[in-house]
């Protein structure tokens, strides 16, 4: 894909201005603990402490974040990590809900 064809969606162009007018989000300084799966891909079970831990830590961090409900709107297309607070099975729950 070159640069000229590619393009950000409205959501995702809104989110990347918020985080810039906030000067910035804390999940910046932690990305490691909104991908839990990459541990779980690295061999750690999901469920151990430590994965559901860093879902923990990161729906805490998310619940005080100004741009939370931008974060969701551009994670309800992502298949993995933590967006505005939910797992990957919480959205698809919520994509489900919005069919309805």
């Amino acid at each position: 894909m070159t640069a000229d064809n590619f393009r950000l969606d409205q959501a995702t162009i809104e989110l990347h201005e918020a985080i810039m007018d906030n000067g910035g989000v804390e999940c910046e300084q932690v990305p490691d603990v909104f991908f839990p799966e990459e541990w779980a891909a690295r061999g750690a079970s999901q469920s151990t402490n430590m994965y559901n831990m860093a879902i923990d830590t990161a729906r805490q961090i998310c619940m005080r974040c100004p741009v939370m409900d931008k974060c969701l709107r551009v994670g309800m297309a992502e298949d993995y990590g933590i967006w505005g607070g939910t797992t990957p099975k919480q959205r698809r729950q919520l994509k489900k809900e919005q069919e309805l």
